[in-house]
């Protein structure tokens, strides 16, 4: 589904162009970074080296990041067990 064109407050969406870069050097394990496909060669080849100089600093899996608290990152559907889904009609937006 494409962002729409303008927000609810007026500012202009912009959804730019990515490509996904690896980080990782063991071909096994993918550590996947989506950059700009904007980016001069130049400043492609210097983010992507400093992304790997310091990719210790990204966590990869919920694994890597002890402590933190499963509710702020499990989502959950307070439903009660059994009820049928409801079906809502199709909504069309008015943002242009």
């Amino acid at each position: 589904m494409p962002a729409p064109k303008c927000m609810k407050d007026g500012s202009t969406a912009v959804a730019e162009e990515l490509e996904t870069i690896d980080l990782s050097e063991d071909p096994s394990v993918q550590k996947p970074i989506p950059i700009s496909v904007h980016l001069t060669t130049e400043e492609k080849e210097n983010l992507v080296s400093l992304l790997k100089e310091f990719k210790d600093v990204f966590a990869w899996s919920y694994e890597e990041m002890p402590g933190l608290n499963p509710s702020l990152v499990c989502h959950t559907l307070n439903i009660v067990p059994g009820t049928k889904p409801v079906v809502q009609p199709r909504r069309t937006s008015t943002l242009m």
